[in-house]
Order: C-alpha cells, then structure tokens, then sequence
C-alpha cells in the first residue's frame, strides 16, 4: 500500500477512537452515565448506533461476496425489518423506557421472578458470546490480504483497541463513536461501489452491467419456494424471510441487550422510537447497495482476469513449498483447473459480449441470456472444485466468499482510496465489537453479579466490575475470532447463532405481555422449553437431511429458528399458565376431606 493509505488506515480510526473517548469522560460519574451515557441521547445518535452495532465489518465483507455468488437474495431477510421496528417502537421501547431499567432482563423480574431474568441473560451471554468474534474476524481477512499480516495479528490488534475505549467511556464512548463509523463505513460502501462500475470496460456502462446482472439472475432479491418441502429448507424464500426475518428482528431489536442498551439511552420514548425507524428504513438501502456491489463486481470479473477462487494464492504457496512436501499430483489437478478456467471465463466474457449485442432483438437476447449462464455456470462449477482442491490440500475451512471483497479493493481501488476503504472496514468492525463489549459486561454485571449479593452493592464496585467484565468478554471475543473463519459464510453463521436464542428471548417477553395469568415460574419455564424446541429441530430434525435441486439440504433451515422459539414459549406459557389456574379452580370447588 502507499504511504497515503496507511496514513487513512491510522489516522480516521484513531480520530474516531479520540472523539468517542472524548465523549465517554462523564461517564466516570454514575451507573446511568456508564451504562445508558445518562438517559439522555438524541433520536440521531441512537439510530447510528443501532445501525452500526448490527451493520459491522461482515456487512460489508461477507455480504458483498454473498452478492458476488447470490446476487441479491439476501435481502429478503430484511424486508421484514420496517414492520418488526412498527411493532418495536408501538410497544417495546415504552415499556423499556418507562421501566427504567438498565437491562432488557430486568423488566422479567418485575413481570417473573429472579430466576427468568437469569435465565434471560444467560442465554444472551452465551448467544452474543458465540457471535462476538465474528466482528473482529473480518478485519482480519482484510489484514492477511492487503499486507500479508497473520490473521492472528490483527485479531489482537483491533480487540486490544476496541475493548481499551470501551473500558474507559462506557456507553457514551460506544454511542459517539459509532456515529463516526457509521458515517465513515457509509462512504466506504459508495466508494467501493462507484469503482466497481467505473472500473468496467469503457463501452460497457452502468445500464449495461445491470443487464449483465439481471441475465446472470444476480438481481432476483424475490424468490418463492415452488413447495412445502422447499419453504422450510430454503434459506432465501419470501415466506421463510417474512416470517422467519420478522421474528429474528423482534428478537433482535427486542430482547438482546447489544441493542435495547442502544436506545434504554434515550432521553424520551420519542426520541429512541425515531432512533429506530431511522434504522429500520435505512438499513434496507444500505443493504442492497452492498449487495448490489457484489454483484457489480461479479460484472467487473467477467470482463477482467480473475482467479481461480479468490484465496488462490493461499493454495499456490502450499504447492510450492517444497518443506510442505505437497503431493505431485495436486499441483497438477490445480494446473488443469487453472487451465480450465481460463477456458471457461473466457466463454462467458464472450458470451457477455455476445449478450450485450444481441439485446436489440428479443429472441437473440434470450438465447444469449441462456448462453450467457451456462458460461457462468461452467465458471462456478470450476471455482467450487478450486475450493475443494484447497481444502483438501491446507485443511482450511474458511469460506471463500469472505475474501472477494478485499481481492477487488486490493486490486482495484485506487491511492487514497484504498486506505479509506480500509478504515471504513476496521471502524465497522469496531463499532459493532464495542457494542457487543459493553452490553455483554451490562448484563453480566447487573443481572448477575450484583443479583448475587442481598445488600446494595456500591455504585463504584459495579463500576470496576464493569470494567473487569468489558476485558474478559474483550479477550473472550479475540479468542473466538480464531475459530468462527471455519463455520461458513460468516454473515450465516453470526445470524445462525443469534436465531438459536432470539425467538425464545422475545417470546417470554411476550408472554408476559399478553398472558396476565403467567406469574412466577412460569416464566423460565416457558422460556427453557420454547429454547429446547429450537434445539429440538437443530440437533434431531435436522441431522436427517433432504435432497433438494440435487443437494443435501436441512429440514428445516436457521431463520424459521425464531419463530419455532417465540412460538414455543407462548404455546407452553400459555398452557402452563390456564392449566394452572384450572387447577387452582377445581381444588377451590373440591369439598375438603373429612377425617373420620
């Protein structure tokens, strides 16, 4: 990189980290200063930070190459995001607010007993730890790619950072400083997008690449499933997205604390009901824009020399390392397949000529179109058995649509640009970790460790525990990050984890609030049986597997999680709760016994 780009990389991510710390001052002060930067955030500063803590470092990463390889099917899941926020803001956020209280669990308690608020945070603690590391695990990609640097390395290195200002400023640090990221990662993504459409060919312009797209079927963002077996096993159906997105946003926005701590900072109910209507109709542009660079790139690498898979260089060092003793005859499958690649994506550059030409006349559209995705297809088939050539050889199980997006920049963007770039990923990673950080020792503190003790714990012990919590969920998010890169397409997997456990979370919250006869127990136990129903279904259900176009898909696939948990609970709450009270009733009717 030049000299200009890593001053971008240091300097916009320092000034970001000074102006947060800065605002993080006061929160010495008081618990409520820490935890909830006072009460006393305005609508704008909330919505960024909600935007930023679910809009991370993997959304720009791993969803561009989610459009590179689907196109923009991804977006199904958020079409749901504005009705959930409807719903949020109607009821939610009034009952949070008016609480007062510094945890989403806290409210069970009130509604329950101390055993449901437990219960609720643990399963927060266990969810958001899961899915921690994945925030620092895509600035890592970025690292190992541009300089070369051990992925390890920059795990360390932003973890270090982002726990350090979170430590210091509390809630306040994470608000402010996610107002700056969000804007500097926004820029990145019109960035990246305007230089995929101008690094085209000079005749090929932006109508045409949308044609191009529209012909690879890029640009399908609806899909119905054609049948009953296809709704539950399908990611990316309109229905599983509905209804399955629906849910997973209830949940999310409603139940888990990295996000309820975003606007319990308000300082009215009006100003954190528009802190999240801003995000609901933002989030949805900001999301097809990413996808649609994707697949802008997708264009940008039909017309210019791509590799065989995108961590290709990765497998060709393997090869040629003579201390690795490598097989010969792998070297010599992967020459063939480069071989047959250059074949293939020189047909479909082609037959994306050929389409553009041919678009005056529909009948010779058609046919090109079809031509057209056979050459595409050719060109996957390849790339997969790429994939599977590098597996085999390194055992490295990293999904290699992560690595497309910091390919193009690296290659593409020009001086200045690219540090910019950069920086807009490693601020985006931060944000969303510093969130995370501060809503994990939230919780941590005041649902349990200050719930442990009979007598009022002193504000200042609560606050060295904080801080205390903040570094150990700071290391236990770096020590994850090593591992999540082999679970798959980590935007899948962070959204995989968290529809284990959102559905049941929302769904007791739910319970209270539509069933008065549900007291006591009745909460956790409702809870833990809505949370075994989806591990039902992940563990037994799904380890039978179907074939669907010819793969092997699961029964029942991750999104449909929240609603069989928030379902769950209600139906078993509910139950509980009436049986109960018929019971209360008979024994109440029953003439007592009589000893003779």
């Amino acid at each position: 990189m030049h000299v200009l780009d890593w001053c971008l990389v240091v300097l916009i991510p320092a000034l970001v980290i000074f102006d947060g710390v800065r605002h993080g001052k006061g929160a010495q002060n008081s618990l409520e200063d820490y935890f909830l930067a006072g009460r006393r955030v305005r609508w704008w500063a909330m919505g960024m930070s909600v935007m930023a803590t679910q809009a991370s470092a993997i959304t720009m990463i791993s969803i561009a190459g989610h459009g590179y390889e689907h196109g923009l099917r991804w977006l199904h899941i958020y079409l749901a995001l504005p009705f959930a926020m409807v719903l949020l803001c109607a009821t939610v956020v009034p009952w949070f607010l008016r609480a007062r209280v510094f945890t989403a669990y806290e409210y069970l308690e009130r509604r329950f007993d101390g055993t449901a608020r437990t219960l609720a945070s643990i399963l927060f603690l266990v969810s958001r730890g899961l899915a921690v590391g994945t925030s620092l695990y895509a600035p890592s990609v970025v690292l190992s790619v541009v300089v070369g640097l051990p992925q390890w390395i920059g795990i360390l290195l932003m973890g270090g950072l982002s726990s350090a200002y979170t430590v210091w400023g509390g809630n306040a640090a994470v608000i402010f400083t996610d107002v700056k990221q969000m804007a500097v990662m926004i820029v990145g993504i019109l960035v990246s997008l305007f230089i995929a459409v101008q690094s085209l060919p000079a005749d090929v312009g932006f109508g045409d690449a949308m044609a191009l797209a529209g012909a690879f079927r890029k640009l399908e963002a609806i899909h119905i499933a054609p049948n009953a077996e296809q709704v539950f096993a399908d990611k990316y159906n309109l229905l599983s997205a509905l209804l399955g997105g629906f849910f997973l946003f209830l949940g999310y926005f409603g139940a888990d604390q990295s996000q309820v701590q975003r606007y319990l900072a308000g300082s009215s109910v009006n100003q954190s009901r528009i802190s999240l209507m801003v995000s609901a109709f933002a989030k949805v542009p900001m999301q097809f824009l990413i996808l649609l660079l994707g697949t802008m790139i997708y264009v940008h690498y039909t017309f210019a020399p791509a590799p065989v898979f995108f961590r290709e260089d990765a497998l060709a060092q393997r090869l040629s390392d003579a201390a690795a003793a490598p097989d010969p005859a792998l070297a010599q499958e992967y020459s063939r397949l480069k071989d047959r690649h250059a074949l293939a994506s020189q047909e479909r550059r082609d037959a994306a000529v050929a389409f553009l030409k041919a678009r005056d006349s529909e009948e010779e559209s058609s046919e090109a179109a079809r031509r057209l995705r056979e050459s595409g297809a050719r060109v996957a088939e390849v790339k997969g058995q790429g994939i599977e050539l590098y597996r085999r050889t390194t055992g490295d199980r990293k999904d290699d649509g992560d690595f497309i997006f910091p390919f193009f920049f690296v290659n593409e963007l020009p001086v200045g640009l690219l540090g910019l770039v950069i920086a807009a990923i490693f601020v985006a990673a931060m944000s969303s970790l510093d969130a995370q950080l501060n809503s994990l020792a939230t919780s941590s503190v005041m649902d349990l460790y200050v719930r442990a003790f009979r007598q009022p714990v002193p504000p200042a012990r609560v606050l060295r525990m904080s801080r205390f919590a903040t570094v150990f969920w700071g290391a236990f998010a770096t020590a994850s990050a090593f591992f999540v890169g082999n679970l798959g397409p980590i935007i899948e997997v962070v959204n995989k984890i968290g529809s284990m456990f959102y559905g049941s979370l929302f769904g007791v919250f739910l319970l209270g609030w539509l069933c008065p006869r549900a007291r006591g127990s009745l909460g956790w136990i409702s809870l833990l049986c809505g949370f075994l129903c989806v591990m039902y279904v992940h563990f037994v259900v799904n380890a039978k597997e179907v074939i669907i176009d010819g793969r092997k898909c699961v029964r029942v696939e991750f999104l449909w999680y929240n609603l069989i948990g928030c379902l769950g609970v209600l139906l078993i709450g509910f139950a509980l709760a009436y049986a109960k009270d018929g019971l209360r009733l008979w024994r109440a009717r029953s003439p007592s016994r009589r000893e003779p």
